[in-house]
């Protein structure tokens, strides 16, 4: 076979690699296929590896056949290219000089590769409109499959047994389950479907132009797609974020609003609408917990409650406690809110506390033990609770501040209830140490923090602190979570906390430098965005593309989301096509 015949069939192969890569990204299992030296070789991974050493093939054979000239290709290479190069110049950089936990960090910047890697391939590989819009196609058929999971994931219970291998626990908020479907979290499951969603709303546009291959033009298609669609949105309702209800909220009135600019597409922009009126109407009637849940702004009457002492010396905090020293406290428990609050995990309110420095109103210890609820206790109802109070290591005057805690969900206090404080002085000798004793996430006892409980502001402002103590490159590659505890004065932080937002993890891990590089993609992304919308051939899958994209920086406002296969590997991959067709038509076809 002639050199250039095979450099063809090794990239019609890479790109077959790539529609397979689409298919298969939501569904990744927790417990890794293979490992590779420090890396663990996921479910996903196995086949954007495989895609990515096609492409690697193609390539060298393309440069034993003659193509010698790399200095030609970088002065063709789009804008978006040399934001990514920067990009991958600044993680590597960090990971190099990252201050504690280098290994780690230099693990994360080797699996971002990856994804690097899979948009350049994309790029390269999808110049063709219709090999863009098969890896489209599978795209959406991927998310549709992960979609349905979800919806029948805690109703049906042969799929929530299905489910196992990709989620260790079921998450619930208000006693209703919130899908995660095959993928670790329900956040991520949104957001990965609200990034599809608009690329299953493009394909289902009618053709903007004579030779459009984005997808089909009859009514049945059109059906289709518009089932897909409801399916897609069932399963953002179904993991219950509001975040994630809030960006698809944003990407359909922001595709309407495009689309309602020119005669021809008015059809598609009522649809785009008449999508967001249903979104808007299937979460008020869905369930009872779901609407409560999304009316954010009533937060304070969710949680309102009193904690008050008993009479008697069971209910007299000392006023003085020795360094590490323990106290018996009893209260009455009064709920005053809209919700009950039950009493076993994972979803349990319990009685903690916090302890704050009187003189500055600083957080000495965030994250106190917890004090069971001896039952469910419904609104209206109260509750006699036992609690136990550690104090801090180090003496000083404190106030005490007594809170309930919904675990998974939020602290009362950051809903607007006051809680209880009195004022405490620690002095003297320390309280002898008693056994060391491991805390599970749901035990409710010790000082392991869940990430769930720690407010988002808490979060903002310990990012914000990390970014200060290291400006330029900040600690690493996903080294906030591993030393977020140092900024939030907490001992044993859990593992799984990020900054839940894209800008501040970005500063806290990567510095400034990094948030200029992030900065500079997007603007780069957005502008081929702009290119291959210009173009009546490429205008639906760049519309799609480019607001799929334009999800993970709404979304991102709330969260973080490059540490996961599925939805980095989706960022790069529409990155990656949105490039390929805003390239010039000659260059689109070399």
């Amino acid at each position: 076979m002639s050199a250039p015949g095979l450099v063809r069939r090794l990239r019609a192969l890479g790109r077959a690699s790539l529609v397979l890569v689409g298919a298969t990204l939501p569904f990744e299992m927790t417990a890794p296929l293979a490992r590779l030296g420090p890396l663990q070789i996921s479910s996903v991974e196995v086949f954007l590896y495989l895609a990515l050493a096609v492409w690697g093939l193609s390539l060298l054979a393309a440069w034993l056949g003659g193509d010698r000239d790399p200095r030609a290709w970088w002065r063709r290479a789009p804008e978006a290219h040399r934001a990514v190069l920067v990009w991958t110049l600044v993680l590597v950089a960090s990971a190099v000089g990252a201050p504690a936990l280098r290994g780690t960090a230099m693990k994360f910047a080797l699996r971002s590769l990856g994804g690097i890697l899979l948009y350049a391939a994309a790029a390269d590989l999808l110049r063709d409109p219709s090999a863009a819009g098969r890896v489209a196609k599978a795209l959406v058929a991927g998310a549709l499959a992960a979609a349905l999971l979800m919806v029948a994931e805690g109703r049906i219970g042969h799929a929530t047994a299905l489910l196992r291998p990709f989620h260790a626990q079921t998450f619930e908020v208000f006693g209703l389950v919130r899908a995660s479907g095959p993928f670790q979290y329900p956040n991520i499951a949104a957001m990965y479907l609200e990034a599809v969603l608009p690329v299953a709303f493009a394909l289902g546009l009618p053709p903007l132009a004579a030779e459009s291959p984005a997808g089909g033009t009859g009514r049945g298609w059109t059906l289709g797609i518009s089932c897909v669609i409801v399916a897609l949105l069932g399963g953002i309702l179904a993991t219950a974020s509001r975040a994630g209800i809030g960006s698809a909220v944003v990407c359909l009135f922001a595709m309407g609003l495009f689309l309602a600019r020119t005669r021809a597409t008015r059809g598609a922009a009522l649809a785009a609408f008449a999508a967001l009126g249903l979104l808007g109407l299937c979460s008020q009637v869905s369930s009872s917990a779901l609407t409560l849940r999304l009316r954010f702004w009533k937060d304070a009457d969710w949680y309102r409650s009193s904690i008050s002492p008993v009479a008697g010396p069971a209910g007299t905090m000392p006023a003085r406690l020795p360094p590490g020293g323990e106290a018996s406290v009893t209260f009455e428990l009064q709920n005053r809110g809209a919700l009950t609050w039950p009493h076993l995990p994972p979803a349990s309110v319990a009685l903690s506390y916090h302890w704050l420095d009187a003189a500055t109103g600083d957080v000495a210890v965030f994250d106190g033990k917890r004090s069971v609820l001896p039952y469910d206790v419904p609104p209206g109802g109260g509750a006699t609770v036992g609690a136990t109070v550690r104090a801090p290591d180090r003496p000083g005057r404190y106030l005490l501040w007594w809170d309930l805690v919904h675990e998974h969900a939020t602290w009362f206090s950051e809903r607007g209830n006051p809680g209880l404080r009195e004022p405490v002085e620690v002095r003297g000798l320390a309280a002898a140490a008693g056994p060391a004793r491991t805390v599970a996430a749901s035990d409710g006892g010790g000082q392991f923090v869940p990430s769930d409980v720690i407010p988002r502001r808490a979060l903002w402002r310990a990012a914000v602190a990390a970014w200060r103590e290291h400006p330029l490159l900040g600690l690493g590659p996903d080294n906030f979570r591993h030393l977020s505890g140092r900024y939030l004065a907490a001992t044993d932080i859990d593992d799984r906390l990020h900054a839940n937002n894209l800008v501040l993890e970005t500063l806290a891990s990567l510095g400034t430098a990094g948030l200029l590089a992030l900065a500079w993609l997007v603007v780069a992304l957005a502008r081929a965005t702009r290119r291959a919308a210009a173009q009546p051939a490429t205008r639906r899958l760049a519309l799609g593309f480019g607001v799929g994209l334009g999800a993970y920086l709404v979304h991102g406002t709330l969260d973080y989301f490059f540490e996961f296969t599925p939805t980095y590997a989706l960022w790069w991959l529409l990155g990656g096509m949105v490039v390929a067709l805003g390239r010039p038509p000659a260059e689109a076809a070399a």
